[in-house]
């Protein structure tokens, strides 16, 4: 749906953003002057800003529009409800109507819409324009407003919902520690996607998203009790494995990359690799690499499509 903006459009969005700047325009101020240049830009007869708040989404800028300001409805109805949903940019069938997430972080907060071009039918290049001015909208909003947060924040990966990197380097110490102490083993196993880059480029942002959730959620289903799931980062996670050695860890990582591979995520197009290591007297930093070894041995060693 994306087709570069024309060199005038560009020009227009820099110079609003210069002028935003050089104004020191509030968030309000900056969403009515850009649901303005949107219309003007892309030729649409109505233009609106409308923010998250709880299960609805308020209208906060209005042009030609017969919404008001103030006015609810809700968040998960129609245009704008799949482009939060989704987190990307959505055109109705008959192309007269453009909803364009605001992003807050890795959160869809509101969106810029259009409706009703003067042309007939909004073009890849005005969804495009659309995306850029909504980014506009974003810089404001990421300075005065705040918005929620998972509740586990700072230990949980919002995506995924897996603990997250911050979380892993904890475990990791306390299992060490445990080592240690009182002799337990335990092993550690990183698993990283292959192909993702190329499925994520190929199906669109929002789809890698739904896959990484999907792979959050095979690895809670079948790990133990026990165990620990976390995502380190984009395409890379981890398990730890108390009181498991070597052999029947190397067991539960095949378990997880057999249920990856059967779940086909992307028609097929992504698969894992996963190292293995059970972990001695040693360091965090010699654990994980280690283990990071090892998964590029297994990387190494398996077939390439």
């Amino acid at each position: 749906m994306a087709d570069t903006p024309s060199a005038e459009r560009l020009l227009a969005i820099i110079e609003l953003q210069n002028a935003i700047a050089a104004a020191a325009l509030n968030a309000d101020e900056v969403m009515r002057v850009v649901a303005e240049r949107a219309a003007f830009l892309t030729g649409a007869t109505i233009a609106t800003v409308e923010l998250v708040e709880g299960d609805d989404v308020v209208c906060r800028a209005a042009q030609g529009a017969s919404q008001q300001l103030g006015q609810r409805k809700s968040s998960e109805n129609g245009l704008t409800g799949r482009s939060l949903k989704d987190r990307k940019p959505s055109r109705s069938d008959d192309g007269t109507q453009i909803a364009v997430p605001i992003m807050h972080g890795e959160y869809a907060v509101g969106t810029l819409g259009l409706g009703q071009p003067k042309s007939g039918a909004f073009t890849p290049e005005d969804v495009e324009t659309v995306r850029l001015l909504a980014n506009v909208i974003a810089i404001p909003l990421h300075r005065t407003r705040s918005f929620p947060r998972p509740r586990y924040d700072n230990t949980h990966d919002a995506l995924t919902g897996l603990l997250n990197r911050r979380a892993f380097e904890e475990r990791v110490n306390i299992e060490l520690a445990r080592r240690t102490r009182y002799g337990q083993s335990f092993s550690l196993a990183l698993l990283d996607l292959d192909g993702f880059n190329t499925a994520n480029d190929r199906y669109g942002e929002a789809a890698g998203d739904e896959l990484l959730k999907m792979i959050g959620t095979i690895l809670s289903k079948h790990t133990r009790v026990m165990d620990a799931c976390f995502r380190l980062g984009g395409d890379e996670f981890a398990i730890v494995m108390p009181g498991t050695g070597f052999d029947g860890a190397k067991i539960l990582a095949e378990r997880f990359r057999t249920q990856i591979a059967e779940a086909k995520l992307l028609e097929g197009a992504v698969t894992a690799s996963i190292g293995v290591v059970e972990a001695g007297e040693e360091t965090i930093e010699s654990l994980a690499q280690r283990a990071d070894e090892a998964l590029h041995a297994d990387k190494a060693s398996r077939p390439k499509a």
